[in-house]
């Protein structure tokens, strides 16, 4: 549920950055104003690194429930607060400025969670059901993605002025949205294997973030580029299309944003079911199937699109394109906290995965637009997903080095 809201509120500007252009960057073009809208969604990512160093080190050092608490009300007020902001026409230049100050405490904040759900999850999973457990926070992300596109459609069928203040709903739905997590996450306590650690000499990392990076300087490393082959792909779906469809191919934002929520509905519950496949089935075989459909569906897929007079008529191929990421992402998100030890743990879970979604999915969508906008080929943000995919499976055929994306039994003890 954390996960859902933190999602939920994390992506909700993604959705409407076109709105944000003319309102935050006013321009003499609508593209260059979504290019600067879409900038500053990716400025968000930017934070993610340092919120992940920083809560990753707090995770082993004081416990993982205090920093889910923490990560979980910091993105609840800045996405609020973002729905108060006066735009560029009251206040000028500042708007922009503050606009961007608020974006980059989400990113910071967002940084520590979903490491930060993976690292618990993976703690409280019995070992052989480690893929299954571990796929419910990722179908936590992807259902924050429908629920900020059905209730920015919902918003924006209700007739409101969406360039005026409808905008706004969609961030302040996030103040009773972040209340009723907060009284759920406020329930949690701290994993078995994280308190067994505390209660031995030398069991905590006093300085978990130097520790990571002189011990599992490559499994830091090859979280990073497997995080980048899974979300490359799955950003250019799940957010940059509708932004596609809304600015290049002028369909009605409502009809996008719905199919889209739609579509998301439809492929969610995949996630679970792919977990508990890679358990029963191995890990590495459904992580080589997903990666390699994710290197060949992105182009054919804008491609498509350019030939399609309707939102409706996009539905179809987009089903086949986001059944990728579930398909993947549990046999290979699950894997991560099992290359640390508990007690760099979160820290290093933090660090790759932060530095390869600043990669694939902060900066994804602006440079898939400048792609469209720079080479007038339909079929270029494809380009984009599909070396993200390739950087995955190159880190994919990496040495076996611990039971990640095996399934093995590990000890995470200082002498693995």
């Amino acid at each position: 549920m954390g996960t859902v809201v933190e999602y939920y509120e994390f992506t909700v500007y993604g959705f409407l950055a076109v709105v944000f252009g003319p309102l935050f960057f006013p321009a003499a073009s609508p593209v260059a104003a979504t290019l600067s809208a879409l900038t500053v969604f990716g400025a968000g990512y930017l934070a993610r690194p340092l919120g992940g160093v920083v809560f990753g080190a707090l995770g082993d050092r004081l416990g993982r429930r205090p920093v889910l608490m923490a990560t979980l009300l910091m993105m609840g007020v800045s996405s609020a607060l973002i729905g108060m902001l006066p735009t560029y026409a009251s206040i000028g230049p500042a708007a922009p400025v503050l606009l961007l100050l608020l974006r980059l405490l989400q990113g910071f904040s967002a940084g520590g969670e979903w490491a930060g759900a993976l690292t618990y999850v993976s703690e409280m999973a019995p070992p052989r059901k480690r893929a299954l457990y571990g796929s419910i926070p990722a179908m936590g992300v992807g259902i924050g993605f429908l629920t900020a596109a059905l209730m920015v459609a919902l918003v924006a069928s209700t007739g409101v002025g969406m360039s005026t203040w409808g905008w706004r709903i969609p961030f302040l739905v996030c103040v009773p949205l972040t209340a009723v997590c907060v009284a759920l996450r406020y329930r949690l306590e701290d994993s078995p294997e994280f308190k067994a650690i505390t209660r031995t000499a030398g069991g905590v990392s006093r300085t978990p973030v130097r520790e990571t990076l002189r011990r599992h300087p490559l499994d830091v490393l090859r979280v990073a580029a497997l995080t980048i082959g899974v979300l490359g792909p799955s950003i250019l779906g799940k957010l940059y299309l509708s932004v596609h469809l809304v600015q290049v191919k002028k369909f009605p934002p409502v009809e996008v944003y719905f199919l889209l929520g739609l579509a998301l509905a439809a492929t969610v519950w995949i996630f679970p079911v792919m977990g508990a496949k890679s358990d029963a089935r191995g890990r590495r075989p459904i992580a080589w199937i997903g990666l390699s459909a994710a290197v060949v569906l992105p182009v054919p897929l804008f491609l498509y699109v350019d030939a399609v007079s309707s939102a409706l008529a996009v539905v179809p191929a987009l089903l086949i394109y986001l059944v990728v990421e579930p398909f993947v992402s549990a046999a290979v998100f699950a894997g991560f906290p099992e290359l640390f030890p508990t007690r760099t743990r979160f820290t290093g879970v933090s660090i790759g995965l932060n530095l390869g979604t600043i990669i694939a999915a902060g900066f994804g969508p602006a440079i898939a637009a400048s792609l469209v906008a720079s080479t007038g080929w339909a079929g270029a943000p494809g380009l984009w997903g599909s070396v993200c995919a390739l950087i995955g499976l190159i880190a994919l055929a990496g040495p076996r080095r611990t039971n990640t994306l095996e399934n093995r039994e590990v000890l995470h003890d200082e002498k693995r």
